[in-house]
């Protein structure tokens, strides 16, 4: 049977993220005569108080149709759980989303991806780091994935960016007007360089409050390991690290955020036994991947003027990288 985008949209578009029953009720709604039964059954399924927030079926295929319209006019592509497409770590979660949007490229069948996240008023030494990690990480091949919010998450792209690496921001809102307004230009840049934007709400969607956790789970679920930099208590990175371990991924602590009190959270990650690490030369160790070791050394001011000779010879043959008044040089396998 030929596929109805514009039928499994009006699926999507049913209230929650409640993903393998919408999926189940494709698989029973051969075609729009079958979708207002479909969305009766979905409605029996909630408790009574959230039955009058279910949109009728012409409504909800109203919506799917702009939905079709947004996708169109910006670029966006979308795999439903079951498709071929459909990234196989996020498949495996426990409440995976029935629709992924995709805004650019992501490679899941590559290299494993990791998540860098963080607070989003950090240090500078755990920006730094930040971008040393996914500086590294991008260099060795690994997609870098994060949630393009302010502090942690914007120095994990930009440090991908640097890199040449592949990096996806996973959004809390639909990927035709990606938030926060003044990320915009980096979504561009991440698209530009051969990165996507990901997320389950359909375009024009704006982002509300309770949507952030559930990007989380999604951000977790797309990698293998997640870092989490620095998170003082009531962070939004420690709601991806308890999603991680949820999801038996592996889960790391960057050697920053064991200082003063913007990493209370994550210092309790690491009196709770998640390992800390300096940089992702140790993850590659811990998941057996020694020929992907790449590293990078933050360096400090030029000695003279040899140094400094040496420093501009590392630029001029592209292994030298600034970020945040720091200079970083990769040395190297």
């Amino acid at each position: 049977m030929e596929r109805n985008l514009e039928l499994l949209l009006a699926v999507n578009r049913l209230p929650g993220h409640r993903g393998r029953l919408k999926q189940d009720l494709t698989e029973s709604c051969r075609d729009e005569g079958d979708f207002n039964d479909a969305v009766c059954s979905y409605s029996a399924s909630l408790a009574p108080a959230h039955r009058a927030k279910v949109p009728s079926a012409p409504q909800l295929l109203k919506d799917a149709a702009a939905d079709l319209r947004r996708m169109n006019a910006f670029g966006i592509e979308v795999s439903f759980l079951g498709d071929e497409q459909y990234p196989a770590m996020l498949a495996g979660i426990y409440d995976p989303p029935f629709a992924l949007f995709r805004r650019g490229f992501a490679d899941f069948s590559a290299k494993s991806a990791v998540a860098v996240v963080g607070t989003r008023r950090p240090t500078m030494s755990a920006s730094r780091q930040g971008f040393r990690i996914a500086l590294e990480l991008g260099i060795a091949g690994y997609p870098v994935v994060s949630g393009l919010a302010f502090g942690i998450d914007k120095s994990a792209h930009e440090g991908a960016l640097s890199a040449g690496g592949s990096t996806w921001a996973v959004l809390a809102g639909g990927l035709d007007r990606p938030t926060p307004l003044a990320h915009r230009a980096l979504a561009y840049r991440i698209l530009d360089n051969g990165g996507a934007l990901l997320g389950e709400m359909p375009p024009g969607v704006f982002p509300a409050k309770y949507a952030f956790p559930r990007r989380n789970r999604i951000l977790s679920g797309l990698c293998r390991g997640c870092v989490v930099v620095q998170a003082p208590e009531k962070s939004g990175a420690l709601i991806t690290a308890d999603f991680a371990l949820e999801q038996g991924r592996d889960l790391y602590i960057a050697s920053s955020g064991l200082e003063g009190v913007r990493s209370e959270g994550s210092g309790r990650l690491e009196e709770q036994g998640a390992p800390v690490i300096e940089d992702a030369s140790e993850i590659m160790a811990d998941w057996g991947r020694f020929l992907d070791i790449r590293r990078v050394r933050e360096l400090n001011e030029p000695g003279g003027a040899e140094e400094l000779v040496l420093r501009m010879k590392s630029e001029l043959e592209g292994r030298l990288f600034r970020y945040m008044g720091g200079s970083f040089e990769y040395r190297g396998v």
